[in-house]
């Protein structure tokens, strides 16, 4: 299998350098895994565990069907093993029908009816990105039948690192300041690539080569790499350069006064 996790890896890292937008992007993740693990359909689900509210990107989900699960999700969220496993701080790839306890208790789970009536499939294999008692965020997969295999399952834990540090590649960028748009456009003329553009926010923010990568789920040799990478297209030799001229192109914001 380790040649099929590189190749999943290598496509993952190469979708996030190629990102120049605060959006995580699930549908080449679902073109890639969906395959690989015979699942009939797949979503990005994030949770507000305190208040229900769910933002749900799918594939293989028509717009009905999309509306009902996040619904279903709003009522009883606590009642999906694997959504409550991740609220509980439990990231550990799992099937619903183990993390319910095993067959029997899943196929009484009111979680599983409501997937067979809205879905028409009734086994799901998920890999959490982030959860907690405040928000619940990840990738899952369904088909009907047969539950996940412990391939899958170990196929998931391969790739979740990856996935999860897209993630917070993701909100690192989300949150950039930038509500006219003008500091993205700057950087793709300047031919900075998402993670690139990632690494200079660290930069900006004083952080050593080993802190951005406990920040972006990578190496520090990465880091480095990609900094120096960030360097040549701005013309710059250092750290503290590379930020003023980020902030003379109007990447990065200036300090006020």
């Amino acid at each position: 299998m380790e040649p099929a996790v590189r190749e999943l890896t290598d496509l993952v890292v190469g979708l996030l350098d190629g990102m120049t937008g605060p959006r995580l992007p699930a549908e080449p993740v679902f073109a890639v895994l969906c395959p690989r693990l015979e699942a009939s359909a797949a979503a990005l689900q994030c949770t507000d565990w305190r208040t229900g509210a769910t933002a749900l990107t799918s594939t293989g989900l028509d717009a009905g069907q999309r509306r009902l699960l996040v619904e279903a999700t709003h009522r009883a969220r606590w009642a999906h093993p694997l959504l409550a496993a991740a609220a509980a701080g439990d990231l550990t790839p799992a099937t619903a029908e183990r993390a319910a306890g095993g067959r029997q208790r899943w196929h009484r789970s009111p979680a599983r009816g409501v997937l067979q009536d809205v879905c028409g499939w009734d086994q799901v294999a998920g890999v959490a990105l982030r959860g907690g008692p405040h928000e619940v965020c990840g990738f899952a997969f369904g088909r009907p039948g047969r539950d996940f295999t412990d391939a899958d399952l170990d196929l998931l834990a391969a790739v979740q690192p990856v996935l999860r540090a897209l993630d917070r590649h993701v909100r690192l960028l989300a949150g950039w300041q930038d509500p006219t748009g003008r500091a993205r456009d700057s950087a793709r003329a300047t031919g900075l690539t998402g993670r690139e553009t990632a690494v200079l926010l660290c930069l900006a923010d004083g952080l050593t080569a080993g802190a951005a990568a406990h920040r972006l789920g990578c190496s520090a040799r990465t880091v480095t790499t990609h900094a120096g990478r960030l360097y040549g297209k701005l013309g710059v030799h250092d750290r503290l350069t590379a930020v003023l001229e980020a902030q003379r192109r109007g990447i990065l914001s200036r300090p006020a006064g």
